[in-house]
C-alpha cells in the first residue's frame, strides 16, 4: 500500500526562529506521557518545548502488504490521544506530525527550529534498529545537537543484562533468568512530570512552524467506510490506563470456559507494543494487585513469567542481526520449508478446511487478536506440523494483521513454534482437529468466524467433511463448495513434516557458530531453551 498525499508544509519555506529548542521525538512505540524518561528529560529542560512525530514509510513498506487497517486505526487514534493530551495544560502544544525518514526530517527541524536538544525512547525492536539510532545520533552531533535517549520499552536495560554477564549475550532463557538476580528489581515507572515543575517555553501564536495534522484512514488509501474508533481496542494512553485499572480485578473473575478466553478482549498487549502502556507501569500495578488475594498473587506470577520471556525476546533480538528472519540468523536452524502458494493462501485467508485453524485466522484478520494457544495453533499447523511453510512467512502474517506484533517476541514464538530454535522440553504437534474439540467443544468460537458452519451440528463441526451429504444438505453447506475440503491430509502430512526436520538427538544439541559479537559461538542446547513459550497474553 503506497502513501496517498498528506498536506504538509515544506519546511524550507518557513523563517528561522531563534529561541532554542529542546525536541522530542514520540516514536511508534512510546506513545504515552506516564514512565517516558525522554520526554520527562524535555519538558524539564527549561527550552523551547516541541514534539513530534514521524510517519516513517518503512512502517509501510518494510513487508509485503504493509499494516491492516486495524493496525493502522489503533496507531492513528493512540498519535489522537496523544495530541489532545499534548494540547491541555500544562502543556499547550501540540503533536508535529511528520512523513518521511527521520534521516531527512530531523536535519530541516535542527536548523528552522534553533535545536539544541533532541530526545527520544530508544528503539529496542532489532540489531538494525539500534544501528538506526546510532546514525540518528551521529548526524545530531554533526548539527551541535545533544542526542539524549532512554531504554524503557522494557523492564531491564539491555546493556545492564549484557554488563552483568560479562558481555555475552545470554541465548538462553535459563541463562537470561540467571542473571535477573544479578541485575536486580526493574526501575519503577516515573510519573507524568508535575505541572508545577515545568517551565516551558513557548512560542507565540502565528510563528510556530505549521505542520501537518495526523493522517487519516482514506490518506493512507483505505476505503471511505472505513473509521476511528470502530473496534473493540481503541488506541491511546488514555484508554490503556482506564483498562489497566480494571484490568486484575477483571482477569481473576474470568472462569476456567475456554470459550470465555478465546473471546476475552481485555488484552493490554496491543498498548505495550504501541507504548501506550508502559510495561513497567504495568509490572508495578501488578505486583500491587498481588497483595490484594490469592488469585493476585496467582496472576502476578503467571504474567511475570510471560513479562519475563518477552525481555528475553528483547534483549536476544537486540543483539542478534536480522532476527526476524531465516537466513543471516544466527540462533536460526535453517531449514528446507516448502515453497507453496497454494498452502500459504489457503492459510492467510482462512480457507484451510480445518475449521478451528480458518476460525483463528479469520479471527486475527478481523480483530487484530487471538489467544495464545490459538496463535500456537496455527504457527504449528503452517510450519512444521502440516504445511511446511517458514516460518518467516507467518511471522510476516503476525506484522501484517495483530494489534500487539511485537518484532523479537514474535520471532522467538514462531521460531520455537516451528522447532526452527528455543525448543521446549515437549514438541506438540496441536492437531487441528484434537485441539479444536479440546478449547471449543460446542464449536461457538468456530461458529463465531465461520459463519458457514453456522448450522452444523456440534459432532461434526470439528470435521464437516465427515458429515454425511443430507447433513450438509440440511446445514445449507456444502464441502468443497460452500466451504473448503481440507487443503491437506493431517496422518500424511504429519509424516512428512516431521520427517523434513529429521529431529535426531544430534539436532537437539546442535551448535550454532554465531559470528555475532558477545555470543563467542556458543552450543545452543535448542531442546532446553524454554520450558514454555507463549506468546504474550496481557
Amino acid at each position: 500500500m503506497a502513501f496517498a498525499h498528506i498536506p504538509q508544509r515544506v519546511l524550507g519555506q518557513q523563517p528561522q526562529e531563534n529561541l532554542a529548542t529542546v525536541v522530542h521525538w514520540f516514536r511508534i512505540d512510546s506513545l504515552r506521557l506516564h514512565d517516558n524518561p525522554a520526554f520527562n528529560y524535555a519538558v524539564t529542560s527549561g527550552l523551547r518545548f516541541k514534539a513530534i512525530f514521524i510517519v516513517d514509510p518503512w512502517f509501510n513498506a518494510s513487508y509485503n502488504n504493509g499494516p491492516s487497517v486495524n493496525v493502522w486505526r489503533f496507531y492513528l487514534e493512540s498519535l489522537h490521544d496523544l495530541n489532545d493530551k499534548l494540547q491541555k495544560r500544562p502543556y499547550q502544544t501540540r503533536l508535529n506530525v511528520f512523513v518521511g525518514q527521520p534521516t531527512a526530517i530531523l536535519p530541516a527541524l535542527f536548523s528552522r527550529w534553533n535545536v539544541s536538544k533532541l530526545t527520544f525512547q530508544a528503539s529496542q525492536v532489532s540489531y538494525e534498529s539500534k544501528q538506526h539510532d546510532e546514525i540518528i545520533q551521529r548526524m545530531a552531533t554533526e548539527h551541535s545537537v545533544e542526542c539524549v535517549s532512554f531504554f524503557a520499552h522494557t523492564l531491564y536495560n539491555p546493556n545492564d543484562i549484557l554488563t552483568c554477564n560479562n558481555g555475552r549475550v545470554p541465548v538462553s532463557y535459563k541463562e537470561f533468568r540467571r542473571l535477573l538476580p544479578i541485575v536486580g528489581c526493574p526501575q519503577e515507572p516515573i510519573p507524568e512530570p508535575n505541572p508545577l515543575s515545568l517551565l516551558l517555553s513557548y512560542v507565540a501564536p502565528g510563528t510556530s512552524i505549521a505542520e501537518g495534522e495526523i493522517p487519516t484512514l482514506q490518506s493512507l488509501g483505505f476505503a471511505p467506510n472505513e473509521k476511528l474508533y470502530t473496534n473493540h481496542w481503541v488506541g491511546g494512553e488514555t484508554e490503556a490506563l482506564s483498562r489497566l485499572s480494571k484490568f486484575g480485578s477483571h482477569r481473576t473473575s474470568l472462569s476456567d470456559d475456554p470459550f470465555e478466553w478465546l473471546m476475552n478482549k481485555d488484552s493490554l498487549s496491543p498498548y505495550i507494543r504501541f507504548g501506550c502502556l508502559s510495561v513497567r507501569q504495568l509490572f508495578s500495578q501488578l505486583r500491587q494487585f498481588a497483595f490484594t488475594s490469592v488469585k493476585g498473587q496467582a496472576l502476578f506470577e503467571e504474567l511475570t513469567k510471560n513479562l519475563l520471556l518477552r525481555e528475553f525476546a528483547f534483549h536476544v533480538g537486540y543483539f542478534t542481526p536480522n532476527f526476524d528472519q531465516m537466513k543471516g540468523n544466527a540462533l536460526c536452524i535453517q531449514l528446507p520449508w516448502d515453497d507453496n502458494d497454494q498452502y500459504l493462501e489457503a492459510w492467510r485467508q482462512g480457507q484451510t478446511g480445518f475449521p478451528w485453524i480458518d476460525a483463528i485466522i479469520r479471527q486475527c484478520r478481523q480483530e487484530g487478536w487471538a489467544h495464545f494457544l490459538a496463535r500456537q495453533s496455527i504457527a504449528v499447523f503452517s510450519t512444521r506440523g502440516y504445511m511446511w511453510l517458514s516460518w518467516v512467512l507467518g511471522k510476516d502474517f503476525f506484522q501484517e494483521f495483530m494489534l500487539d506484533f511485537e518484532q523479537p517476541l514474535s520471532s522467538v514464538c514462531w521460531m520455537q513454534s516451528s522447532c526452527s530454535g528455543f525448543f521446549c522440553n515437549q514438541i506438540e504437534s496441536y492437531n487441528p482437529c484434537v485441539i479444536g474439540k479440546q478449547m471449543d467443544m460446542e464449536g461457538q468460537y468456530i461458529k463465531t468466524y465461520v459463519p458457514e458452519l453456522q448450522a452444523f451440528p456440534v459432532e461434526y463441526i470439528h470435521q464437516p467433511w465427515k458429515a454425511p451429504q443430507y447433513i450438509q444438505e440440511e446445514a445449507g453447506c456444502i464441502i468443497g463448495v460452500d466451504y473448503p475440503k481440507p487443503v491437506v491430509d493431517v496422518c500424511n502430512q504429519e509424516e512428512l513434516c516431521y520427517g523434513g526436520g529429521d529431529y535426531t538427538e544430534e539436532f537437539a544439541t546442535y551448535r550454532i557458530d554465531t559470528g555475532v559479537p558477545g555470543h563467542d559461538n556458543q552450543p545452543v542446547f535448542l531442546r532446553k531453551h524454554l520450558a514454555s513459550l507463549r506468546v504474550l497474553a496481557l
